[in-house]
């Protein structure tokens, strides 16, 4: 039984950390005078239609290979006020060879209030990876699917506004409810957290 329980705390010490690190993150969150914005998400997601930002930074990371993804409003955590607008695209899909996780390269461009923050994540920042569905089945989707868990990480390339000289990184964490069917996928308790350098 002793050896069971140790089994099981070594696998949900890092869920426990990464939950104390978003919580510690939304105590101080401050989006318009700290140098750390706190968003948050939960919705269907919305396929991206915005045209590319006009970036030396997207130029570079995107060549010639990447694909709209999504788009959404982001909202601060603490008062639920509405502080922008995000935009995705993705590259290079890289998946595990059992297929049941998966990385990428996601550029976000943040198009908040007080200015826009570039990021991208490189080449494989973001990954996820399919939770069982006895553990954690979809609740918003109908239809077949499947819960992804996961999230990224990278580093700001650049900015306008109040975010004109931030350097720094950025980190997202989300379940994903996806479908099978063609269906909207729906993101559940998505985070981000940019960081000034």
């Amino acid at each position: 039984m002793k050896v069971k329980l140790a089994a099981a705390m070594a696998v949900l010490s890092p869920v426990v950390f990464a939950g104390s690190a978003v919580a510690q993150a939304l105590v101080g969150a401050d989006g318009n005078t700290s140098a750390k914005v706190v968003l948050h998400y939960t919705g269907v997601a919305v396929a991206n239609t915005q045209a590319p930002p006009n970036t030396s930074a997207f130029t570079a990371w995107c060549g010639t290979t990447c694909v709209s993804s999504v788009m959404q409003p982001v909202y601060d955590p603490a008062t639920g006020e509405l502080r922008g607008q995000i935009y995705v695209w993705t590259k290079d899909f890289v998946f595990a060879p059992d297929g049941k996780s998966l990385c990428f390269g996601e550029f976000i461009w943040f198009a908040l209030a007080e200015g826009s923050v570039y990021t991208h994540s490189g080449s494989n920042g973001t990954c996820g990876a399919f939770i069982d569905p006895s553990l954690k089945a979809p609740t918003h989707i109908s239809g077949p699917g499947q819960v992804i868990g996961g999230g990224g990480d990278g580093t700001i390339v650049g900015g306008t506004g109040k975010f004109g000289k931030w350097n720094g990184t950025y980190t997202d964490r989300v379940f994903v409810e996806f479908s099978f069917t063609g269906a909207a996928n729906y993101y559940d308790q998505m985070f981000f957290a940019i960081s000034k350098g």
